[in-house]
């Protein structure tokens, strides 16, 4: 019993003795979110060749069994924050805050503040810049050297604008946007009049001559489509323009101004390029123009339609720009009578209307694909009924007439061709 009393003497003396020493270079305790910070970015796949060196020489180290580490790396890591054998390389002096210099600080001195540096491990993601980045800096060099040298524009004042387009400005005055940006701006974009479109006007004052200073909107403009585009859409999004991305006018690289003219007013409404909104689609579109001048039409040519009536040129959900879902909802707006349900519907009329008739317009009655009873005939069979093949010949007034193709032809008998409600309506008969 005195034997081990003496020697835990003789143990505490040993130890008050190495105290002063330990304080003379006290452990370091490493900075714990530093060092989980440098593990996320490792296993993220963000590293250096420093780290890769690592990585190799700690698989080499695991391998041989060699899985000790050294006193600085083990301390004040032993409350788990790092198990011991992983990652030898990864020094905990790396990880912490040097403590300030012997010369001016002294060791019992424990309120002085320290010194705020990082590491260079702890710094690296502020300091290099990732692979994914460096990759792309050849690509964007010679960009970013073009914009450096492109001259930074400035906004001139309307006033600048008309003393060299006094005609554009007349005309300009007149119509819609000049009052709102001159009279009641939403935007400081808009307060800028001219420029609120065609994009700051200091580089095109200083050279006329150079188009691609300005942003314009003509045939020969040399302002690419998409941008053009971007100038009207980006006070018109939305709307009615909320399917114009890809839509068939957009694929087709038509731009706002193809259609609409801002800097006077032409048309009634939307500021058409043409006096009217169907002037201004019969540019391109000329095979409907032409089928509008057939004998049985709708009436549009006569004022009573027009071509937004059934197509949104601003773009759909449905390949022919419709304004609704489908063929039939659209001619539904205006012949209700032929919506349903019936009874007894007719399995052509409900697939749709296109099956049947022309939508611009025919050389045939009430804008038939094709003359009754061929067109009924395209479906119908001679089983069931009188055998013999009509045609055009056996109506009323033909070489042959036959009593059956007296009158309307087919529907002299199957009267309600669109569907029947009646209990004795299967064949569509009065």
């Amino acid at each position: 019993m005195m034997r081990a009393l003496f020697l835990s003497l003789l143990l505490a003396v040993a130890g008050s003795g190495a105290a002063p020493a330990r304080a003379e270079t006290p452990a370091l305790a490493p900075d714990q979110a530093a060092l989980r910070a440098e593990m996320a970015r490792i296993h993220a796949g963000h590293v250096d060749a420093d780290a890769l060196q690592r990585i190799d020489s700690d698989i080499a180290t695991l391998h041989t069994g060699v899985a000790a580490m050294d006193a600085t790396s083990t301390s004040g890591i032993a409350g788990g924050d790092l198990p011991q054998g992983h990652y030898p390389s990864l020094k905990a002096a790396q990880f912490t805050t040097p403590a300030p210099a012997a010369s001016t600080v002294s060791v019992t001195d424990t309120s002085a503040p320290t010194a705020a540096k990082w590491t260079r491990l702890a710094s690296y993601a502020a300091e290099t810049p990732k692979p994914e980045a460096a990759k792309a800096e050849p690509a964007a060099a010679p960009v970013a050297a073009k914009v450096a040298d492109k001259p930074q524009r400035t906004y001139v004042g309307r006033e600048t604008c008309e003393s060299c387009h006094q005609q554009e400005a007349t005309n300009w005055a007149h119509t819609v946007h000049a009052k709102v940006f001159q009279q009641n701006p939403r935007t400081e974009l808009q307060a800028q009049n001219c420029e609120a479109c065609h994009g700051p006007g200091s580089a095109h004052v200083e050279d006329p001559s150079d188009l691609t200073t300005i942003i314009s909107f003509s045939k020969k403009s040399k302002t690419p489509i998409a941008e053009q585009n971007g100038q009207c859409l980006g006070c018109h999004a939305g709307g009615q323009r909320i399917f114009w991305h890809d839509s068939v006018h957009d694929s087709n690289q038509l731009g706002c101004a193809d259609c609409h003219n801002p800097m006077t007013t032409f048309g009634a409404r939307g500021l058409t390029a043409r006096e009217s909104i169907n002037e201004t689609c019969f540019q391109c579109h000329k095979a409907q123009h032409a089928e509008f001048a057939r004998r049985s039409h709708m009436p549009l040519l006569e004022g009573k339609l027009s071509c937004t009536d059934c197509h949104n040129p601003h773009g759909s959900t449905t390949a022919p720009l419709l304004k609704a879902d489908s063929v039939n909802e659209v001619c539904f707006t205006c012949h209700a009578d032929k919506r349903g349900p019936f009874l007894f519907e007719h399995a052509p009329v409900r697939e749709s209307c296109l099956n049947c008739h022309s939508p611009h317009g025919s050389n045939f009655e009430s804008l038939l694909t094709a003359p009754r009873p061929v067109l009924c005939q395209q479906c119908h069979s001679q089983f069931g009924h009188p055998s013999g093949l009509l045609t055009a010949g056996n109506m009323a007034r033909g070489p042959g007439p036959d009593p059956r193709l007296i009158a309307t032809s087919c529907q002299t008998c199957h009267v309600n061709i669109h569907g029947s409600n009646s209990p004795s309506g299967a064949r569509f008969e009065r």
